[in-house]
């Protein structure tokens, strides 16, 4: 799934460059604020332009969901952690009153052998 989402990623930046390149000799008017006077700027530049702003913008969304994840990701292995030190407490707590029953049988045994 990896390589066939770059391997269309870069399908579609070719194909953007190229029709950047087929209307390189175009010009368009942008009208940038309103009751300005437009700007006559080259196709072709203009929509290579608007591809990386476009790209860049997709990066910073998908950098904020990414880190997003890992976070989430590092709150779920804390939660697991915690559940394990805690599940090896109380093993260990029932391994504490396992051998104090245990002392506590062969002083009962100890007891009753000397009456």
């Amino acid at each position: 799934m990896k390589n066939l989402t770059l391997i269309l990623g870069t399908i579609l930046f070719i194909s953007i460059g190229y029709f950047a390149y087929l209307n390189y000799g175009q010009q368009v008017n942008f009208a940038y604020f309103y009751k300005k006077t437009p700007l006559n700027v080259n196709f072709g530049l203009a929509i290579a332009a608007l591809a990386i702003y476009s790209s860049f913008g997709a990066f910073l969304i998908s950098a904020g969901k990414i880190m997003e994840l890992k976070e989430r990701v590092k709150k779920h292995m804390r939660n697991a952690e915690r559940a394990s030190v805690e599940s090896d407490e109380s093993g260990d707590k029932v391994k504490t009153l396992q051998a104090k029953i245990d002392t506590l049988e062969i002083a009962l045994k100890e007891s009753l052998s000397k009456k």
